[in-house]
């Protein structure tokens, strides 16, 4: 008997934790919640665009509370922090619970009991590869937690990309501009310029038909969330009978000009000359 005993204790020693909560809870011996760990469930990556507004999804747990007489415990803080390991120190917090800023760009929108979630508004270049952690302490001595290993957010700019691969177009052609980037718009609303005015034109894509020489321009593009944020300007140049009627307008303008310098040089020599010679000079 003896030796079964120590053959039985040799087996519960190589069980899985996991698998003996498990059991217990099936017999009834553990309370729930008992099996609550500490965690922050938030995505490893996430993309944003510049200027853009973001929601970082994010949830937590933690261990039940100590029961004992008059005790109280609960979550007494929360603190998200950019490029810092445990949220703690002299690291400035993108949300302090404590220290809530006014008009911050940073919006808790979670609680203490579960939720973590945080709202970032007008995303910047500078933000472009950081990593975000979500910290929270309790009114148990000890009890803090920094969830690891953080959301690393990468920001990218907007860019035009554009259906043809030549910027110079023949007139009553047809061209489509599209605002993207490395991360998806989630159906943001986009607006477009050319050579810096607003179009009434409004969305991801831009589409340009029966174009003319007054399409020619540079076109930008940028969220409407985001002020003074735009992408690298594409030039557009439609060409055409137009185009070589301006041109040769041009031309003909410019000659003009030169023959009536010209003539007026030649005038006023003429005079100079007339008038010397009356004075005998």
């Amino acid at each position: 008997n003896n030796q079964i005993q120590k053959e039985d204790i040799r087996e519960q020693k190589k069980m899985n934790p996991s698998t003996v909560s498990v059991l217990l809870l099936l017999a009834g011996l553990v309370i729930p919640g008992a099996l609550q760990e500490w965690h922050v469930e938030y995505p490893k990556h996430f993309c944003v665009v510049e200027g853009s507004t973001a929601r970082i999804p994010c949830s937590f747990t933690h261990p039940e509370f100590p029961k004992g007489v008059g005790a109280a415990h609960q979550v007494d803080r929360v603190v998200w922090c950019r490029n810092h390991q445990i949220c703690q120190g002299t690291t400035p917090a993108v949300y302090d619970s404590r220290a809530v800023r006014a008009n911050s760009p940073s919006v808790y929108l979670g609680d203490r009991t579960g939720n973590c979630t945080l709202k970032i508004n007008n995303f910047s270049q500078d933000e472009r590869i950081s990593t975000y952690r979500f910290r929270f302490d309790t009114s148990v001595p000890t009890w803090r937690y920094t969830g690891q290993p953080g959301v690393n957010i990468t920001v990218t700019k907007a860019e035009v990309r554009v259906s043809s691969s030549e910027n110079v177009v023949r007139e009553g052609g047809r061209v489509t501009l599209t605002c993207t980037a490395n991360c998806s718009f989630h159906q943001l609303e986009v607006n477009w310029y050319r050579n810096g005015q607003a179009l009434l034109e409004n969305g991801p894509a831009l589409h340009l038909s029966d174009l003319t020489f007054n399409d020619t321009g540079n076109y930008t593009c940028s969220l409407a969330t985001s002020t003074g944020k735009m992408s690298v300007p594409w030039s557009l140049v439609v060409e055409g009978s137009l185009t070589l009627i301006f041109a040769v307008g041009r031309v003909v303008v410019c000659l003009a000009v030169f023959f009536l310098l010209f003539a007026g040089l030649v005038v006023a020599r003429s005079i100079i000359k007339e008038t010397c010679t009356k004075e005998g000079i």
